[in-house]
């Protein structure tokens, strides 16, 4: 019942909110459409009656039989009306009123003409006006759509010829009155592109497609990654959804269509309609990464002195795609390449060149190129031990690509087919091509590749010994394990389709800025935080071995690794997890009753962990164990309180609040240690009915209980004093017993629980070590949150309250550090607080408690080095790319000026003003 209440308390909270800042959700706008559910189908019926009572809104005498879905608003037109209206919008969709419903009609049913060849207007040579009236002989919109490219039936009859356009809304049939100038009968096609209707055939063209359609076609692959089958179907959907197959198939026209589509607007962007004088080269119908730097079109002249070599270095990732996959034709010789080599893809005939002259090693002749391609020795990288499988329908089984590491930009001339699989062969050509791209070389370039530990191997001899493949001289390689590549796959379309669709994906530089400033907010204060905290002579010691290590690499770089033999052993664990935290000194006077009453504290603490772990049935001999406790604890209570009337001058300490609660967060696992529930209250509490409060949640009446509207004599403010300096000490005990216990169970972690080595040992003596680290870190942990409740009742300053900060259970977790130094993702980490305040000397002097801070010194400063490093990059990017951008207007105000025709100057200019 309480946990309805709860949830029902946290609904209600929750939908305050939402109303109090006006955000409605989706099932608020659902439940708004309830009430008018009814009404908004009326208005929909409504709209199926005859509109304006069958008057034509136009000329008012004609019957308005006719409607149009296209047009806003609700007209009546009549036949005459209805075509002038339409004149010039031929794509649009009518309804005629049957006497009983409204039915699919079409503007040419209506006797339409489209007129080509002179802006929409009759030719001037045409002899008499042209007559729609013939092709009502053709009966239904189907009889019409049987006609094929070629066909030379009705092809002029009175000056009008049938076409089939395929437009976005759908596919129709119009009455076409063709050009009748002289010479004009041999230019169809071109009048039809006038008309911005590209022409299904050259020669008789019976039917074409809208600029507007094919340009939806190339939306539809890139976005939603339709094929041609599917899209044209959805056309034929919105013809005729009822009987779509009665609509003409142009499917293999869209195709064939599409594809010169794309190349002639691939050209059109690039600038090739202005330079006709010049043709493409490798990659010139591509775009590249604006925001990588390019000599020559990014960068300044004397950019070889003004940036860092690392600023400048090259990154690139490396991936294969086997679901981009290309058939093999049936006459492939009789193919037609139109933009061979000019955009992502390589040329065809150099790349199968330098496959023919590389083969494997197995299958190496004299004549031919030795290829080192052994099974991978790498695990989990199954695409190069792949490359034996055969797919004898196939002539590619998937593509490799070299692509921008930072932004995700696919390098034009880069994109190679796979035909086995992913083989050294395939990617050299990749990556060779991608370094060669930029006119001017630039010097080191990173390769981030998934078997990069096995590519990099013999890649230079390789390279030494093909033909094809180069590298600018000076080209230094920097191989690197990663997997980058496919998040890129997909908004590029290669998991849908291979050649069309090698866009370029790119990141919001203004979310790597924020990234940026977010990362340097985030590692900045805790690495100098650390850094203040250690001993300055090991700081620069571990500084010049990173100095070191970042300028030599190799094994160098092994700085980073924790070295476990420095770790404590197992036995030294134990031995120090049996040491008691506190132990009375025996002294008489003030500092040793105050001690005393930390210890009884830390008995009470002790006392409520084995009440938590007795079973929910506990034994005889278990509640005796209790009991027995109790009557102890209880004694050295009696024993304090009577002292504490001496050491006070008989001042009334008690608080009247109890004991203060232990944070369940810092009890976790403390009852599942020997598999036992937690115990119902009073089935352990309530061992003598006579006792109001027991022992372990009895108040300690010392200076920090008392109530704080009591009124204190210097012999009881002197005694706060005392306590709140050991009440410091209390904390910095804790803290460097939390911190020695979660070093330990790293190790044990990384030893016995994650190590390979241990997989079949993981049994009960590793949980049970594993187990006792995380008691002592729990009671260390609940030590000092009451030392620092302690503190804060007695008044400490605010640079002591921001020192003892509040410790959280994500503070208490395994350092991944020592568990999994290698993993991803660790630009952002932080050491928890008390790992880097001002008193962890002492843990420096344990071998162990060194290598830990050294390993973690080492990582924050690298993180924070990344982060300002990124920072400075994305900064300098963001440069890049407005350059970029200024050398493409720069471009194309030129082509503006030198422009004759006024397309081509119109085109330029607005290019240049985007």
């Amino acid at each position: 019942m309480k946990r309805k209440t709860k949830v029902s308390s946290l609904n209600f909270k929750v939908s305050s909110f939402l109303k109090k800042n006006h955000v409605q959700a989706q099932n608020d706008f659902l439940r708004d459409y309830l009430p008018w559910r009814t009404e908004y189908l009326s208005v929909l019926l409504d709209l199926e009656q005859l509109v304006n009572n069958g008057k034509c809104n136009d000329c008012g005498e004609g019957e308005g039989l006719i409607r149009c879905l296209s047009c806003s608003g609700t007209r009546a037109w009549c036949p005459s009306c209805v075509l002038k209206a339409h004149q010039h919008n031929p794509f649009h969709n009518l309804q005629l009123w049957n006497g009983r419903f409204y039915e699919t009609t079409t503007l040419q049913a209506q006797g339409y003409i489209m007129y080509l060849g002179h802006g929409g207007e009759p030719c001037p040579n045409l002899s008499h006006q042209p007559d729609p009236s013939p092709w009502e002989d053709l009966g239904s919109m189907e009889d019409v759509f049987a006609q094929e490219e070629g066909d030379t039936i009705n092809d002029t009859q009175l000056g009008v010829s049938n076409l089939v356009i395929v437009h976005s809304t759908g596919v129709y049939s119009h009455s076409v009155s063709w050009c009748q100038c002289p010479g004009a009968e041999k230019a169809h096609h071109l009048d039809l592109m006038k008309a911005r209707l590209f022409p299904a055939s050259l020669t008789r063209p019976r039917s074409a497609f809208t600029f507007d359609v094919l340009d939806n076609f190339l939306i539809d692959a890139l976005e939603c990654k339709t094929s041609a089958m599917s899209f044209y179907q959805k056309l034929r959907r919105f013809t005729n959804n009822a009987f779509p197959d009665k609509i003409p198939d142009q499917y293999r026209e869209l195709m064939r269509v599409s594809h010169i589509w794309r190349d002639l607007v691939n050209r059109k962007r690039f600038g090739f309609g202005h330079d006709t004088e010049r043709s493409p080269g490798p990659g010139d119908l591509a775009l590249y990464c604006p925001a990588c730097p390019q000599p020559g079109i990014n960068l300044p002249t004397s950019w070889r002195y003004d940036y860092e070599e690392w600023l400048v270095m090259r990154r690139y990732v490396v991936d294969g795609n086997f679901t981009a996959q290309h058939m093999k034709m049936k006459i492939p010789e009789d193919d037609v390449s139109l933009a061979d080599g000019k955009g992502y893809m390589v040329t065809e005939g150099p790349y199968q060149a330098h496959i023919h002259d590389s083969v494997e090693e197995r299958e190496a002749s004299s004549s031919r190129l030795i290829i080192f391609l052994k099974k991978s020795t790498c695990s989990n990288h199954r695409a190069v031990n792949a490359t034996n499988i055969q797919r004898s329908n196939l002539r590619a089984t998937g593509v490799g690509a070299t692509a921008c590491a930072r932004h995700g930009c696919f390098v034009p001339h880069a994109v190679v087919d796979f035909q086995k699989g992913e083989r050294h062969m395939n990617m050299d050509y990749s990556i060779c091509n991608a370094v060669k791209y930029t006119p001017e070389p630039i010097g080191s370039t990173l390769i981030i590749y998934d078997v990069a530990c096995q590519w990099s191997i013999h890649f230079a001899e390789r390279v030494d010994q093909s033909y094809h493949l180069s590298l600018p001289e000076g080209t230094k390689i920097l191989p690197a394990p990663g997997i980058l590549m496919g998040k890129y796959w997909r908004p590029s379309g290669l998991l849908s389709t291979r050649f069309p669709l090698l866009q370029d994906p790119f990141k919001s530089l203004l979310k790597k800025y924020r990234h940026a400033l977010q990362g340097i907010s985030d590692t900045q204060g805790p690495y100098e935080e650390l850094t203040r905290s250690l001993d300055l002579d090991d700081v620069q010691e571990w500084k010049k071995a990173a100095k070191k290590a970042a300028q030599d690499c190799g094994e160098l770089l092994d700085i980073y690794q924790l070295k476990m033999d420095k770790a404590p052993s197992m036995a030294e664990i134990h031995l120090r997890l049996t040491e008691n935290e506190l132990s009375a000194n025996g002294r008489t006077g003030s500092v040793a009753w105050l001690i005393e009453g930390i210890n009884i504290e830390n008995s009470q603490d002790a006392l409520r962990l084995s009440i938590r772990q007795l079973p929910q049935d506990p034994t005889a001999s278990q509640r005796t164990g209790i009991e027995e406790k109790w009557q102890k604890l209880m004694a050295r209570i009696i024993k304090f309180h009577e002292a504490a009337e001496v050491m006070t001058n008989g001042m009334d300490l008690k608080g009247g609040e109890g004991a203060p609660l232990d944070n369940p967060e810092l009890c976790l696992e403390e009852a599942d240690i020997s598999n036992m529930e937690d115990p119902e209250e009073e089935d352990i509490l309530d061992f003598d009915g006579n006792i109001d409060s027991p022992a372990e949640v009895t108040e300690i009446w010392m200076p920090s209980w008392a109530a704080s509207g009591h009124i204190m004599d210097d012999v009881v403010l002197a005694l706060r004093q005392e306590e709140l300096e050991l009440r410091k000490g209390q904390a910095n005990d804790c803290l460097e017993k939390l911190r020695q216990a979660l070093g330990d169970r790293s190790v044990v972690f990384r030893e016995k629980i994650h190590s390979n080595k241990s997989v079949h040992h993981q049994g009960t003596r590793s949980k049970k070590e594993l187990q006792t680290i995380t008691l002592s870190i729990n009671r260390h942990a609940r030590g000092y949150s009451r030392a620092r409740a302690a503190m804060l009742h007695l008044g400490a300053d605010s640079d002591t309250v921001a020192v003892y900060q509040p410790l959280k259970p994500q503070d208490l977790v395994v350092s991944k550090e020592v568990t999994e130094e290698n993993r991803h993702g660790q630009g952002s980490d932080k050491l928890a607080w008390f790992w880097r305040i001002n008193n962890t000397e002492d843990s420096q002097k344990n071998l162990w408690m060194n290598e830990f801070y050294r390993v973690n010194w080492l990582k924050a400063k690298a993180r924070y080095d990344r982060w300002s490093e990124e920072l400075k990059l994305v900064q300098h990017e963001m440069f890049w790319t407005i350059s970029w951008f200024w050398t493409q207007e720069e471009r194309w105000r030129v082509r503006a000026d030198e422009s004759i025709k006024n397309g081509n100057r119109a085109y330029a200019e607005r290019q240049a003003s985007m």
